[in-house]
């Protein structure tokens, strides 16, 4: 029985293996196909369609429509608030303005703009609810460990990475419904200038 259930197994995890590209590459579809229509108009027969799958090949991946709207928020409030200028290195002008270049023009305001309309959905939607509150949880324990590594004292660097994904979510938000990207971007920098001052003080206190 041991030795069956080991097979079984492997043929399990063989086709998983196989078919794992394939789901990526759905999951990516089923993000463009939300980036270009929105959260409203998501359904896994619409997905599919888009896709050219089958709506039986897309159950089989993800299961239900709520699965694939908790890993579609995952991979938009990933790449909404990750900057390819971060991954690279030491950014000019340091990380809070490469993510506000990366918030704030070509494919990252693609993804920061329907992040902001799930955030929306969210108030209504438990399952909205659910992936938003857990993903924004993670990205300010990331947030919180960068500040302590900067010299912010660790029981302030909660509170000081939730003010600072708060803030900018906000500004950019205010960006985007008014156009007003001359007061935002001004602000932004009033913001950036306030927290390098921060920064500066838990130095000097280091040592």
């Amino acid at each position: 029985m041991a030795e069956a259930g080991s097979e079984g197994t492997g043929r399990v995890d063989g086709r998983r293996l196989r078919y794992r590209h394939r789901r990526e590459e759905l999951l990516q579809a089923a993000t463009d196909h939300v980036l270009a229509h929105g959260m409203a108009q998501l359904s896994l027969r619409r997905v599919a369609e888009s896709a050219g799958v089958s709506h039986a090949a897309l159950l089989h991946h993800f299961g239900t429509r709520e699965a694939l709207v908790a890993e579609i928020v995952e991979r938009v409030l990933d790449r909404a608030f990750t900057s390819p200028e971060l991954l690279a290195g030491r950014p000019e002008g340091g990380p809070l303005r490469a993510l506000w270049r990366h918030a704030t023009s070509g494919r990252g305001e693609q993804y920061v703009r329907l992040f902001l309309a799930i955030t929306g959905g969210a108030l209504h939607d438990e399952a909205l609810a659910g992936a938003v509150g857990r993903s924004v949880r993670q990205r300010t324990g990331l947030l919180q460990a960068g500040l302590v590594e900067e010299g912010c004292p660790p029981g302030e660097a909660a509170a000081v990475a939730t003010l600072v994904l708060g803030t900018m979510r906000g500004l950019v938000q205010d960006r985007f419904v008014t156009g007003d990207t001359a007061r935002t971007d001004a602000a932004f920098e009033v913001f950036v200038r306030g927290v390098e001052l921060r920064v500066a003080s838990w130095r000097a206190q280091r040592g």
